[in-house]
């Protein structure tokens, strides 16, 4: 699964599978952290792999790998 934090238009968004979960930030930490935190707790429960992928002014970079 990846999680995206995504800057559009000086808003951060959290774009998640799970279109219930997707909310807009005004920080990019707090976007981050919130997606670390959905990224951890889908490894803890599913065993699967999880990633943020951190998209800013037409580049993006994976972030971090739980899994």
């Amino acid at each position: 699964m990846v999680i995206i934090v995504q800057n559009i238009a000086r808003r951060w968004c959290l774009l998640h599978p799970d279109p219930v979960l997707q909310r807009e930030f005004m920080s990019g930490a707090e976007a981050f952290d919130a997606a670390a935190a959905l990224a951890l707790d889908h490894h803890r429960r599913t065993g699967s792999s999880a990633a943020v992928r951190v998209e800013a002014f037409s580049a993006g970079v994976e972030a971090l790998r739980v899994g």
